[in-house]
């Protein structure tokens, strides 16, 4: 009877160690998960970059209409200044090397783009200098028709976004500065209209590239 109760209380003792351990296990890797986010935290914090940007497009865009089974045709729309604007969000991935995603807003007569793609933007210097540092950049994507009205028996689709840019980062210290920049601005979309009868179908279909030379001023930190 002794024996037995021996057994019994060394049974419930390895049981008890198991759970212990166990817990001390997972306390440890809990320790270690929180670590590793705040590590990733504190990179994060200390290599994010941000670039934004306003300013004009200028220059030659063509509307492309089919005609039919005849090739296409296109003629030149009326050059016209138009508003852009854009933020790039990204992270230091090598020295001064940073990679992000790059939001924006181009208007073009009666249709406004929203482009959304992957940036690059690569500053020249040492960043904790004050003096005027070189920067240059390229966002590719997909420009969004989501602000564009709706109108009856038409249909606007978006299309490819690329701009490749170069610019100047004048520092106004604690790793801030303003920026200006020069580069091209591409944007692709096309627009259908319908109309006429069910038996007599009239089709319209545009395509209009944009091609514009973008001056932005913004700001860097």
């Amino acid at each position: 009877m002794i024996f037995r109760n021996i057994r019994t209380d060394n049974v419930k003792n390895i049981k008890m160690k198991k759970i212990i351990i166990l817990l001390l296990v997972c306390m440890h890797a809990y320790a270690q998960e929180v670590k590793k986010q705040s590590s990733f935290k504190s990179f994060v914090k200390k290599n994010y970059v941000n670039f934004t940007e306003f300013g004009g497009l200028f220059g030659k865009s063509y509307q492309i209409t089919p005609n039919g089974s005849f090739p296409t045709y296109s003629y030149t729309v009326k050059a016209t200044t138009n508003f852009t604007v854009q933020t790039f969000n990204g992270v230091k991935v090598y020295k001064n090397l940073a990679v992000g995603a790059t939001v924006g807003l181009d208007w073009f007569s009666n249709y406004q783009l929203i482009p959304v793609s992957l940036g690059v933007r690569n500053t020249f210097g040492n960043p904790q200098t004050k003096k005027v540092k070189f920067f240059t950049g390229i966002d590719a994507g997909y420009g969004f028709m989501w602000l564009n009205d709706t109108i009856e028996n038409q249909t606007v689709k978006g299309g490819l976004a690329l701009s490749p840019m170069i610019g100047l980062v004048i520092p106004t210290g604690n790793n801030t500065g303003f920026t200006i920049s020069m580069g091209y601005k591409g944007n692709v979309f096309s627009s259908r209209s319908e109309s006429g009868t069910e038996e007599y179908p009239y089709i319209v279909d545009n395509q209009y590239s944009l091609n514009r030379m973008a001056i932005r001023l913004g700001v860097n930190f």
